[in-house]
């Protein structure tokens, strides 16, 4: 039930709005574009067939995504939509553990949704479906085709303006609030929050994984003023999935639960099957856990080196404290390359106590200079050996030459400088690294090339 009365957090998200009125209605209006096309596809009353989970935080969403997928198989054909993609686009989409075939994806886009998008374009502007709206579009056509029962979807950045926002969803799941994506969600926890609560709906379960008390403060409140069933990830939950765990034989080689902080995007997993599914077992949920794999999370790419897509201080964080639980006491190398507008020093620091040394690298889409983040760094801690190589590709021999015996390489930060590193497939390197670039002609107004 809906609280009468608004609280003041509801006043400032709307405030927010009207101080950005113009920025705000164009977001609304992309989401409305957006809404009508799935509504083209999966027109009401019946709508769209599979039971949609919204997964939303600042880190962890994409794992908890995977431990969702994979705990509610016992109970309906299930998968999952995660992003960004490591290497290859299709990692994106998993049904039943497995990653799908590219002539499936290519068969969907061509078929289906590519006709709509060059009808709406057709439209006018403000109709146009973009890469992300159409990613999700080939996603939720997949999952009907494998005529899935579930399927849990990665939200992007925030989630009151992300399109899964507009989707009917049988629960939301927040993950966390941390420091990412200021510049776009805001300086302060509270409107960062605010930003990720803004996928609450009413009546629709959301399940809470944070403890920060300002996250609970917001969320609560939010809420309440909509109508939204809030769900605590609790001390017991935690426990009774660690005990599921242990009977089983989580954490070999390669499997999500290896890395020690997956115990926590797990919690939420089966918190949130609990909600969703009557007499949900945890120990059931745990042997699918324990079988979960996920590209890019503590990646063995050969012996003594791994890789781990951790872009923002949280992560990096939990990385360090990953790194020092499975190589006690061993310094390391850490190759870095860093997107967006986060703050160098943030992310690295984290990992300077362990550092053998630190390989900065151009982190391709979106990436920051290299040479300023060798900089900043060479600036805040200059007996650190800091080395700059700005070609991705070289930085694997760069790391070997600079450990010592065995001591373990860690590619980290940016996904796209882990895809610019370590992807085989040169020609995915490069389209993954140039993404974007026919979106940049238009927003120059280009002219048309000429008749050839």
């Amino acid at each position: 039930m809906r609280n009468a009365t608004p609280s003041e957090w509801s006043y400032y998200a709307g405030l927010d709005e009207i101080y950005h009125a113009r920025w705000a209605a164009r977001a609304l209006g992309r989401l409305r574009a957006f809404r009508e096309a799935v509504d083209h596809f999966w027109p009401k009353p019946k709508g769209y067939p599979v039971k949609v989970i919204q997964v939303a935080g600042t880190s962890g969403k994409g794992s908890t995504c995977q431990f969702i997928q994979s705990g509610l198989r016992p109970y309906g054909k299930a998968g999952c939509y995660v992003k960004p993609h490591v290497f290859d686009y299709a990692e994106r989409f998993v049904v039943e553990g497995r990653q799908l075939g590219h002539d499936e994806i290519l068969a969907t886009w061509n078929e289906e949704i590519k006709p709509y998008c060059v009808k709406m374009a057709m439209k006018g502007e403000a109709w146009e479906i973009d890469h992300p709206e159409a990613s999700i579009l080939v996603a939720m056509r997949l999952f009907q085709e494998h005529d899935l029962e579930w399927a849990a979807v990665e939200t992007g950045i925030g989630g009151r303006y992300d399109p899964v926002t507009t989707l009917d969803v049988v629960a939301t799941v927040l993950t966390n609030v941390g420091r990412d994506h200021e510049d776009v969600l805001g300086s302060e926890h509270w409107q960062r929050a605010l930003e990720k609560a803004g996928i609450c709906r009413p009546g629709v379960p959301l399940i809470l994984g944070d403890k920060d008390r300002r996250t609970v403060e917001v969320v609560s409140a939010v809420c309440e003023d909509v109508g939204t069933p809030l769900y605590h990830v609790d001390a017991p939950m935690a426990s009774e999935v660690k005990e599921a765990l242990s009977l089983g034989r989580a954490g070999g080689p390669g499997l999500l639960l290896g890395s020690r902080h997956q115990l926590q995007n797990a919690t939420v997993a089966a918190q949130t099957i609990k909600v969703l599914v009557k007499g949900a077992s945890v120990k059931v949920m745990a042997q699918r856990f324990a079988e979960t794999r996920f590209v890019g999370r503590f990646w063995r790419v050969e012996e003594g080196v791994y890789a781990d897509v951790a872009h923002n201080p949280s992560k990096t964080q939990a990385l360090a404290e990953e790194a020092e639980l499975r190589f006690p006491g061993q310094k390391k190398v850490f190759v870095i390359g860093i997107s967006g507008r986060r703050s160098p020093v943030d992310i690295v620091e984290p990992f300077v106590a362990q550092a053998r040394a630190v390989v900065v690298t151009s982190a391709g889409y979106k990436g920051q200079d290299p040479a300023q983040v060798y900089a900043a760094l060479r600036e805040k801690h200059p007996s650190l050996p800091i080395h700059l190589a700005p070609d991705p590709q070289t930085t694997l021999k760069v790391a070997k030459n600079l450990r010592r015996g065995r001591e373990t390489i860690i590619f980290t930060g940016s996904t796209y400088m882990i895809d610019q590193a370590l992807n085989p497939d040169e020609r995915l390197r490069h389209l993954n690294a140039t993404y974007g670039w026919r979106n940049e002609r238009l927003r120059r107004r280009a002219p048309e090339p000429g008749p050839a």
